[in-house]
Protein backbone atom coordinates (compact mmCIF):
# COMPACT_ATOMS: atom_id res chain seq x y z
CA UNK A 1 0.00 0.00 0.00
CA UNK A 2 1.85 3.51 -1.07
CA UNK A 3 0.90 6.31 0.93
CA UNK A 4 -1.40 7.91 -1.58
CA UNK A 5 -3.81 4.56 -0.69
CA UNK A 6 -2.63 5.19 3.17
CA UNK A 7 -3.86 8.32 3.28
CA UNK A 8 -7.41 7.75 1.69
CA UNK A 9 -7.70 4.77 3.87
CA UNK A 10 -7.24 6.82 6.80
CA UNK A 11 -10.15 9.40 5.38
CA UNK A 12 -11.99 6.36 4.66
CA UNK A 13 -12.00 5.56 8.54
CA UNK A 14 -12.54 8.79 9.61
CA UNK A 15 -15.48 9.49 7.56
CA UNK A 16 -17.38 6.06 9.06
CA UNK A 17 -16.08 7.46 12.66
CA UNK A 18 -17.51 10.45 12.08
CA UNK A 19 -21.40 8.60 11.34
CA UNK A 20 -20.86 8.11 7.98
CA UNK A 21 -22.74 5.13 5.73
CA UNK A 22 -19.49 2.82 5.58
CA UNK A 23 -20.86 1.91 1.64
CA UNK A 24 -20.61 4.76 1.36
CA UNK A 25 -17.89 6.25 2.79
CA UNK A 26 -15.56 3.25 1.04
CA UNK A 27 -17.02 4.08 -2.94
CA UNK A 28 -16.56 7.66 -2.05
CA UNK A 29 -12.58 6.51 -1.30
CA UNK A 30 -12.88 4.40 -3.88
CA UNK A 31 -13.11 7.40 -6.30
CA UNK A 32 -10.74 9.58 -5.10
CA UNK A 33 -8.06 6.86 -5.04
CA UNK A 34 -8.99 6.17 -8.96
CA UNK A 35 -8.82 10.08 -9.61
CA UNK A 36 -5.79 9.86 -7.99
CA UNK A 37 -4.30 7.11 -10.31
CA UNK A 38 -4.85 9.28 -13.02
CA UNK A 39 -3.19 11.89 -11.56
CA UNK A 40 -0.77 12.39 -14.97
CA UNK A 41 -3.32 12.59 -17.25
CA UNK A 42 -5.46 15.01 -15.47
CA UNK A 43 -5.04 19.12 -16.69
CA UNK A 44 -7.19 21.24 -14.71
CA UNK A 45 -10.49 22.66 -15.91
CA UNK A 46 -10.06 20.41 -19.50
CA UNK A 47 -11.61 16.64 -20.08
CA UNK A 48 -8.86 14.05 -20.34
CA UNK A 49 -9.49 10.14 -21.30
CA UNK A 50 -7.56 7.94 -19.30
CA UNK A 51 -7.97 4.96 -21.57
CA UNK A 52 -7.18 5.02 -25.47
CA UNK A 53 -10.50 5.32 -26.64
CA UNK A 54 -12.65 2.42 -29.28
CA UNK A 55 -14.12 3.57 -32.72
CA UNK A 56 -17.65 3.32 -30.75
CA UNK A 57 -16.82 5.51 -28.43
CA UNK A 58 -15.37 8.58 -30.26
CA UNK A 59 -19.48 9.99 -30.50
CA UNK A 60 -20.33 9.80 -26.97
CA UNK A 61 -16.98 11.31 -26.01
CA UNK A 62 -17.04 14.51 -28.19
CA UNK A 63 -20.91 15.37 -27.45
CA UNK A 64 -19.35 14.49 -23.59
CA UNK A 65 -16.63 17.18 -24.22
CA UNK A 66 -18.19 19.76 -26.12
CA UNK A 67 -21.19 19.52 -23.45
CA UNK A 68 -18.42 19.52 -20.65
CA UNK A 69 -18.19 23.20 -19.13
CA UNK A 70 -15.53 23.26 -16.46
CA UNK A 71 -14.16 25.94 -14.11
CA UNK A 72 -10.30 26.60 -14.34
CA UNK A 73 -9.45 23.49 -11.58
CA UNK A 74 -11.99 21.39 -11.92
CA UNK A 75 -10.21 17.88 -13.05
CA UNK A 76 -12.33 15.06 -14.83
CA UNK A 77 -11.87 12.03 -16.09
CA UNK A 78 -13.21 9.97 -18.63
CA UNK A 79 -13.24 6.44 -18.24
CA UNK A 80 -14.78 4.87 -22.11
CA UNK A 81 -16.23 1.60 -22.39
CA UNK A 82 -12.80 -0.48 -22.70
CA UNK A 83 -13.21 0.04 -18.76
CA UNK A 84 -15.92 -0.74 -18.26
CA UNK A 85 -16.58 -2.83 -14.33
CA UNK A 86 -12.92 -1.28 -13.31
CA UNK A 87 -14.56 1.27 -11.06
CA UNK A 88 -18.42 -0.22 -9.53
CA UNK A 89 -20.18 0.91 -6.28
CA UNK A 90 -19.81 -2.05 -3.76
CA UNK A 91 -22.30 -4.57 -3.16
CA UNK A 92 -23.36 -3.02 0.07
CA UNK A 93 -24.65 0.42 -1.76
CA UNK A 94 -25.35 -1.65 -5.07
CA UNK A 95 -28.66 0.80 -5.12
CA UNK A 96 -25.76 3.67 -6.94
CA UNK A 97 -25.24 1.41 -9.65
CA UNK A 98 -26.47 2.40 -12.95
CA UNK A 99 -25.51 0.19 -15.33
CA UNK A 100 -25.65 -3.68 -15.42
CA UNK A 101 -22.57 -5.57 -14.55
CA UNK A 102 -23.12 -7.41 -18.07
CA UNK A 103 -23.42 -4.07 -20.20
CA UNK A 104 -20.77 -1.44 -21.18
CA UNK A 105 -20.40 1.60 -18.87
CA UNK A 106 -18.79 5.12 -19.79
CA UNK A 107 -18.13 6.79 -16.42
CA UNK A 108 -17.47 10.66 -16.00
CA UNK A 109 -15.74 11.61 -12.44
CA UNK A 110 -15.21 15.39 -12.47
CA UNK A 111 -13.00 16.53 -8.58
CA UNK A 112 -13.60 19.74 -7.27
CA UNK A 113 -9.74 20.02 -5.33
CA UNK A 114 -9.40 22.56 -2.43
CA UNK A 115 -10.49 23.09 1.51
CA UNK A 116 -13.60 21.13 0.89
CA UNK A 117 -13.18 18.58 -2.11
CA UNK A 118 -16.14 16.99 -3.81
CA UNK A 119 -16.72 14.14 -6.55
CA UNK A 120 -19.20 13.79 -9.39
CA UNK A 121 -19.75 10.82 -10.61
CA UNK A 122 -21.83 10.22 -13.69
CA UNK A 123 -22.83 7.31 -15.18
CA UNK A 124 -23.51 8.31 -19.03
CA UNK A 125 -23.67 5.20 -21.42
CA UNK A 126 -26.63 4.17 -23.52
CA UNK A 127 -26.74 1.36 -22.28
CA UNK A 128 -27.20 2.58 -18.40
CA UNK A 129 -30.17 1.35 -17.38
CA UNK A 130 -30.72 4.59 -14.76
CA UNK A 131 -28.71 7.29 -16.21
CA UNK A 132 -27.12 10.14 -14.15
CA UNK A 133 -24.83 10.89 -11.57
CA UNK A 134 -24.20 10.81 -7.97
CA UNK A 135 -22.16 13.58 -5.85
CA UNK A 136 -20.21 13.36 -2.93
CA UNK A 137 -18.18 14.93 0.34
CA UNK A 138 -16.97 14.18 3.00
CA UNK A 139 -17.94 10.57 2.69
CA UNK A 140 -21.65 11.15 2.49
CA UNK A 141 -23.76 11.65 -0.43
CA UNK A 142 -25.05 14.92 -1.28
CA UNK A 143 -27.23 13.80 -3.78
CA UNK A 144 -28.73 11.99 -6.91
CA UNK A 145 -29.44 13.22 -10.37
CA UNK A 146 -31.20 11.00 -12.88
CA UNK A 147 -32.19 10.90 -16.24
CA UNK A 148 -33.88 9.21 -19.06
CA UNK A 149 -30.44 8.89 -21.54
CA UNK A 150 -27.30 9.62 -21.10
CA UNK A 151 -27.90 12.13 -23.54
CA UNK A 152 -30.20 14.18 -21.06
CA UNK A 153 -27.42 13.66 -18.07
CA UNK A 154 -24.74 14.86 -20.52
CA UNK A 155 -26.56 18.37 -21.21
CA UNK A 156 -27.48 19.05 -17.84
CA UNK A 157 -23.57 18.07 -16.25
CA UNK A 158 -22.75 21.56 -17.02
CA UNK A 159 -25.66 23.05 -14.55
CA UNK A 160 -24.72 20.85 -12.40
CA UNK A 161 -20.92 21.39 -12.06
CA UNK A 162 -21.36 25.05 -12.05
CA UNK A 163 -24.01 24.27 -8.71
CA UNK A 164 -21.98 22.12 -7.04
CA UNK A 165 -18.07 21.65 -8.14
CA UNK A 166 -17.65 25.84 -9.31
CA UNK A 167 -14.20 27.44 -7.56
CA UNK A 168 -15.77 29.31 -4.85
CA UNK A 169 -12.29 31.21 -4.26
CA UNK A 170 -12.15 34.83 -6.16
CA UNK A 171 -11.19 34.30 -9.58
CA UNK A 172 -7.08 35.57 -11.12
CA UNK A 173 -6.79 37.11 -14.21
CA UNK A 174 -5.02 33.39 -15.15
CA UNK A 175 -8.13 31.63 -14.02
CA UNK A 176 -10.48 33.84 -16.52
CA UNK A 177 -7.77 33.20 -19.27
CA UNK A 178 -7.68 29.82 -18.79
CA UNK A 179 -11.65 29.26 -18.60
CA UNK A 180 -11.98 31.05 -22.13
CA UNK A 181 -9.15 29.29 -23.75
CA UNK A 182 -10.64 25.92 -22.79
CA UNK A 183 -13.98 27.06 -23.97
CA UNK A 184 -12.89 28.03 -27.03
CA UNK A 185 -10.94 24.88 -27.48
CA UNK A 186 -14.00 22.92 -27.09
CA UNK A 187 -15.60 25.04 -29.70
CA UNK A 188 -13.06 24.57 -32.75
CA UNK A 189 -11.78 20.97 -32.23
CA UNK A 190 -15.66 20.02 -32.12
CA UNK A 191 -17.13 22.66 -34.37
CA UNK A 192 -19.64 23.06 -31.90
CA UNK A 193 -20.49 26.86 -31.77
CA UNK A 194 -23.08 26.39 -28.86
CA UNK A 195 -20.76 24.55 -26.71
CA UNK A 196 -21.70 25.81 -23.17
CA UNK A 197 -19.83 29.03 -21.57
CA UNK A 198 -20.64 31.40 -18.37
CA UNK A 199 -20.15 35.02 -19.99
CA UNK A 200 -19.38 36.63 -16.63
CA UNK A 201 -16.24 34.75 -16.67
CA UNK A 202 -14.88 34.56 -20.15
CA UNK A 203 -12.85 37.56 -20.97
CA UNK A 204 -14.01 37.59 -24.56
CA UNK A 205 -17.71 37.54 -23.67
CA UNK A 206 -17.16 40.17 -20.81
CA UNK A 207 -13.35 41.35 -21.67
CA UNK A 208 -13.83 44.47 -18.40
CA UNK A 209 -12.47 40.80 -16.59
CA UNK A 210 -8.70 41.11 -17.98
CA UNK A 211 -9.15 45.26 -18.05
CA UNK A 212 -9.76 45.04 -22.19
CA UNK A 213 -11.84 45.87 -25.31
CA UNK A 214 -13.72 44.13 -27.03
CA UNK A 215 -10.81 43.94 -30.39
CA UNK A 216 -7.71 43.35 -28.01
CA UNK A 217 -9.78 40.40 -26.01
CA UNK A 218 -10.65 38.84 -29.04
CA UNK A 219 -7.21 38.82 -30.55
CA UNK A 220 -5.50 37.93 -27.34
CA UNK A 221 -7.74 34.64 -27.36
CA UNK A 222 -7.39 34.05 -31.37
CA UNK A 223 -3.47 34.53 -30.86
CA UNK A 224 -3.21 32.21 -28.08
CA UNK A 225 -5.35 29.29 -30.13
CA UNK A 226 -3.52 29.61 -33.43
CA UNK A 227 -0.54 29.49 -31.72
CA UNK A 228 -1.45 26.31 -29.86
CA UNK A 229 -2.92 24.76 -33.25
CA UNK A 230 0.78 25.46 -34.71
CA UNK A 231 2.94 24.37 -32.23
CA UNK A 232 0.69 20.87 -32.13
CA UNK A 233 1.02 20.88 -36.09
CA UNK A 234 4.88 20.92 -35.73
CA UNK A 235 4.91 18.67 -33.44
CA UNK A 236 2.97 16.26 -35.06
CA UNK A 237 4.92 17.48 -38.80
CA UNK A 238 0.98 18.22 -40.33
CA UNK A 239 2.79 21.75 -40.94
CA UNK A 240 1.82 22.51 -44.21
CA UNK A 241 3.85 25.83 -45.07
CA UNK A 242 7.72 24.31 -44.48
CA UNK A 243 9.69 26.41 -46.43
CA UNK A 244 7.13 28.44 -47.78
CA UNK A 245 8.42 32.51 -48.23
CA UNK A 246 6.59 35.39 -46.06
CA UNK A 247 3.76 35.61 -48.79
CA UNK A 248 2.36 32.14 -48.63
CA UNK A 249 3.15 31.91 -44.72
CA UNK A 250 0.89 35.33 -44.07
CA UNK A 251 -1.97 33.90 -46.60
CA UNK A 252 -1.75 30.72 -44.91
CA UNK A 253 -1.88 32.66 -41.30
CA UNK A 254 -4.25 34.59 -42.24
CA UNK A 255 -6.90 31.79 -43.18
CA UNK A 256 -6.03 30.10 -40.30
CA UNK A 257 -6.65 33.77 -38.09
CA UNK A 258 -10.34 34.11 -40.45
CA UNK A 259 -11.25 30.19 -39.78
CA UNK A 260 -10.61 31.14 -36.20
CA UNK A 261 -12.56 34.67 -35.79
CA UNK A 262 -15.68 32.90 -38.03
CA UNK A 263 -16.07 30.26 -35.15
CA UNK A 264 -16.17 33.07 -32.89
CA UNK A 265 -18.56 34.98 -34.61
CA UNK A 266 -20.83 31.84 -34.84
CA UNK A 267 -20.65 31.33 -30.79
CA UNK A 268 -21.80 34.84 -30.54
CA UNK A 269 -19.53 35.27 -28.00
CA UNK A 270 -18.58 38.71 -30.20
CA UNK A 271 -20.83 40.89 -32.40
CA UNK A 272 -18.05 41.90 -35.46
CA UNK A 273 -21.11 44.09 -36.51
CA UNK A 274 -21.46 46.14 -33.54
CA UNK A 275 -18.30 47.45 -33.97
CA UNK A 276 -17.77 51.63 -34.22
CA UNK A 277 -15.57 53.02 -36.75
CA UNK A 278 -12.49 53.10 -34.35
CA UNK A 279 -12.84 49.46 -33.19
CA UNK A 280 -12.68 48.30 -36.71
CA UNK A 281 -9.29 50.26 -37.48
CA UNK A 282 -7.96 48.56 -34.36
CA UNK A 283 -9.45 45.25 -35.65
CA UNK A 284 -7.44 45.65 -38.71
CA UNK A 285 -4.43 46.64 -37.13
CA UNK A 286 -4.67 43.69 -34.16
CA UNK A 287 -5.08 41.28 -37.37
CA UNK A 288 -1.91 42.73 -39.50
CA UNK A 289 -0.13 42.17 -35.74
CA UNK A 290 -1.31 38.84 -34.94
CA UNK A 291 -0.11 37.76 -38.93
CA UNK A 292 3.32 39.47 -37.84
CA UNK A 293 3.63 37.52 -34.06
CA UNK A 294 2.51 34.35 -35.11
CA UNK A 295 5.07 34.42 -37.52
CA UNK A 296 7.71 34.91 -35.64
CA UNK A 297 6.80 32.10 -33.46
CA UNK A 298 7.34 30.21 -36.49
CA UNK A 299 10.40 31.34 -37.11
CA UNK A 300 11.55 30.36 -33.64
CA UNK A 301 9.63 27.11 -33.18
Amino acid sequence: MDDNQKKITAQIEKWIAAGRNPGVAYWHGALEAAMASFQSHLQPGRLATVHSLAKGDYPLFEELYAGLDLCPDVQAAYMPTAMGGVLTPPPVVDSLRRVHKDNPSAVLVCRRPGPQPRILCAEISPDAWKPGADLFEEGGLLGNYEYDSGSDCIRDLPKLIRAHLWRKEKWAAEHYADYTFNWFERVVETGRAEAPVQPDFSYVHSPVLLNLNAVDATFKLIQAMATRQLQDEMKSNRYTEKGADQENRHRFLEGRILALLSLLRDSQAVDFTAFTPRENELFKDRFAETVQALDAQLQGI
